[in-house]
């Protein structure tokens, strides 16, 4: 699953006369007309070292904007006036309305901060850019800890619940399975997708002393909510840090720190980021900053992906936080190789950057892909996991990222290896979710990428891939 934050181009703040909610867009009207030479005037983003110019309509309101940030402004000049307004409203959007006065009338300028769910200061962008970072993070593990006992939980087949760590969890926190918290949580875990919300969204929040803080730099990670960013962990978060108090459970994180950093330097292992990323990046027009891998070892094969930004310098920066399961699977796993063991644990990470880059690119063909994928009996069948991809872009993008992991392997496995990785991947793909024609598929784009040119993006592909995808009935 992903879900793509957008950025756009400018940044504001601060000021007297204003209404607002606690949360969410807060409107302010700037108290003084400013005074115009002429219906130009120009406006200077604090990211920006030149400034925008800009006509003013008389009786109308010129709108630019751009997301907010720790530390955002922008400087209005007329010519005749000069203002700084600081972006305060961190981390929601911020409208500034000011009153224009030109030699052919009155007009307005409504000077827009985003909120973004990101807010990056310049310093954790200079600190994280070409950065792969694996963490087990503090707030996230309680977050699965707490799901993971839950009634639903415990009912759940796909959370991992064996081994001495579930069971150092159970006998910690079993005595305070009757906190409140469980209740609610098992109001919320029917629906699917409020796992996701629930076990994500923590990782917007970090402890200061038994205080748990919503402070950034991330501050929602997935939901529907884009103006307050009200996740279901968040709803819950007092009484989350009531039990986090109640049980110690900062004491039992701070305990096993050897245990995840043991599991931390496996899962570098086997998912060498930097080697997917540099491959990725070769074959398609998509630059990154920084990749995070986000895991804990209760999570089962349910993973998704996120993106950020801010722009800095004359440059993007971009972060991809993929959230995953742990490593104990694969190192359990009997009979396997180094480089088998590494080449099915990549499929995990590698088919959640991926997205990343697929996705992009599959909407510029997105007409054809519409037409093609919407015969959804041609292309999957009930069971599995495919009706949770609704559209025929999510089905057909499932398919390439799936299949492209396969020509990433191909690419940096011997052959036996490769040949091993992709058997299980088709397996996977064909016999558990329920994606018929994989192999066929991934056959099709094998072809094509043996007779691509070296520096031909893989989007030179789809043109091909679709016409053979457009003939299967």
């Amino acid at each position: 699953m992903q879900c793509l934050i957008t950025l756009f181009f400018i940044l504001v703040g601060l000021l007297p006369r204003y209404a607002e909610a606690q949360d969410g867009i807060k409107t302010q009207t700037y108290p003084k007309a400013l005074q115009l030479k002429s219906q130009q005037f120009s406006v200077r983003a604090s990211n920006s070292s030149a400034p925008y110019s800009l006509t003013a309509v008389v009786g109308d309101t010129v709108d630019l904007g751009n997301d907010g940030y720790p530390g955002a402004y922008a400087i209005v000049s007329t010519g005749q006036d000069s203002v700084r307004i600081n972006y305060t409203n961190l981390p929601y959007g911020q409208r500034i309305y000011i009153p224009l006065i030109t030699p052919a009338g009155k007009a307005t300028y409504r000077l827009r901060f985003n909120g973004v769910p990101g807010q990056f200061t310049d310093e954790y962008v200079r600190q994280h850019t070409d950065k792969e970072e694996f963490e087990i993070p503090e707030v996230y593990e309680l977050a699965n800890i707490l799901w993971v006992l839950s009634a639903h939980g415990e009912k759940n087949t796909t959370l991992p619940k064996s081994g001495p760590y579930y069971e150092q969890v159970v006998a910690h926190f079993k005595p305070f399975i009757n906190h409140p918290v469980f209740a609610l949580i098992n109001q919320i875990a029917g629906n699917y997708s409020n796992y996701y919300d629930f076990r994500e969204n923590s990782y917007a929040y970090h402890f200061e002393g038994n205080k748990l803080i919503w402070t950034g730099p991330h501050y929602y990670v997935m939901g529907n909510d884009n103006v307050t960013f009200n996740s279901l962990f968040r709803q819950l978060a007092l009484k989350i840090e009531d039990f986090a108090k109640q049980s110690g459970y900062r004491a039992f994180y701070k305990s096993h720190q050897p245990y995840y950093q043991q599991l931390m330097n496996q899962q570098k292992k086997l998912m060498p980021v930097r080697t997917m990323w540099t491959w990725l990046e070769a074959r398609f027009p998509q630059r990154f900053s920084c990749y995070r891998v986000v895991f804990s070892p209760l999570i089962g094969g349910s993973h998704s992906t996120q993106q950020y930004g801010r722009f800095l310098d004359g440059k993007w920066y971009k972060e991809a936080i993929m959230f995953v399961n742990g490593p104990s699977d694969y190192l359990n796993q009997a009979g396997l190789t180094d480089q088998q063991r590494q080449g099915v644990a990549s499929g995990i990470v590698f088919t959640e950057i991926d997205h990343n880059y697929v996705n992009p690119t599959t909407s510029r063909f997105r007409s054809r892909v519409d037409s093609i994928f919407s015969k959804r009996a041609v292309w999957t069948k009930s069971g599995g996991d495919t009706e949770s991809y609704g559209t025929p872009q999510s089905v057909f993008n499932e398919y390439m990222t799936h299949a492209l992991f396969c020509l990433y392997v191909s690419d940096q496995y011997d052959p036996q290896t490769a040949a091993y990785v992709i058997d299980r991947r088709e397996k996977l793909m064909v016999d558990r979710r329920n994606y018929i024609r994989f192999r066929e598929f991934t056959q099709k784009l094998t072809e094509l990428y043996a007779v691509r040119k070296p520096d031909q993006p893989i989007a030179a592909l789809y043109p091909a891939l679709l016409d053979w995808a457009k003939s299967i009935q």
